[in-house]
């Protein structure tokens, strides 16, 4: 299969990329080459000789999208749709990628597909905007959440530099979701290839309860402790969302997304998020 595949120089589609060279051929839309925001990209793209598309492709920084409306609406919303009529009508398939932020985040617990969304910031809204447009042109959207992996730095990575340089930690406390280890994430991905790029929202995360960043770099430190990378349990400051005065932009307080759909495809619920954590916690302190 010929596959394109927009965003690697982001984590997701690195993971993509990387995963999928060695069975299928690859051709990389990277935003230096292919930018979003190019009035010319969809003919661009079009010329181009491919099977399918897959679309993680964002502006993600919530605070740069308050910024420029106009632009994170064309990036996360616009060009989505017009990558999907394209595909449409070329007879190619289309998996676009999206974020738990979309939901409605009020009520704490596991989120099915079909539950009440409310984006609360433009980049929420913009992604939604984005979903919908690519399902109506019959494309398949993949909500990913607190992405991972040894593609680029992420919370994970930034608890572990922080714990081993002997700083301080804080982290966030009363906000909840669950991680997506890129690993398998490209796996869940191939799967869904397989099922024909199937037209409807799919929630692609770790399995186990709903947890807190602050939550997740207890477990992470902990694990640091065992593998004897740290002498002493560092104490880890809790914070309130609240309090955060780099967030100007609103987050949703709790998305933590159930699986009902990828599990069933799968024939078994995502791994638990701990289970993923410990593996690259271990991977990235042989690395160093």
């Amino acid at each position: 299969m010929k596959l394109a595949i927009s965003g690697t120089s982001g984590r997701v589609g690195r993971a993509l990329a990387d995963y999928f060279a060695p069975k299928h051929e690859v051709i990389e839309l990277d935003r230096t080459v292919f930018d979003f925001a190019d009035p010319d990209l969809i003919s661009r793209v079009g010329e181009i000789d491919f099977d399918a598309l897959l679309n993680p492709a964002a502006i993600t920084s919530l605070e740069a999208c308050e910024d420029d409306p106009g632009l994170a609406r064309r990036v996360n919303a616009e060009v989505p749709g017009e990558l999907a009529a394209m595909c449409r009508e070329s007879g190619r398939r289309i998996m676009h990628f999206s974020t738990d932020y979309v939901l409605a985040g009020e009520v704490p617990g596991l989120h099915v597909e079909e539950a009440a969304v409310e984006p609360c910031s433009v980049y929420a809204r913009t992604k939604l905007a984005g979903e919908q447009l690519v399902l109506d042109q019959g494309g398949c959207v993949v909500r990913v959440s607190w992405v991972f992996g040894p593609e680029r730095k992420a919370f994970p990575d930034q608890v572990i530099e922080r714990a081993l340089a002997g700083e301080s930690l804080a982290a966030v406390a009363d906000k909840t979701s669950l991680p997506t280890s890129t690993a398998d994430l490209a796996v869940w991905v191939e799967k869904l290839m397989a099922a024909g790029f199937p037209n409807e929202v799919i929630h692609a995360c770790n399995g186990g309860e709903p947890v807190s960043w602050h939550g997740m770099a207890e477990v992470i430190v902990a694990l640091m402790m065992e593998r004897g990378a740290l002498k002493e349990l560092p104490v880890i400051e809790r914070q309130l969302l609240a309090e955060m005065r780099a967030f100007r932009a609103k987050r949703p307080r709790h998305t933590a997304m159930a699986t009902p759909r990828l599990s069933a495809l799968l024939g078994e619920p995502p791994r638990d998020w701990k289970v993923a954590i410990r593996e690259h916690v271990i991977e990235q302190l042989i690395s160093r």
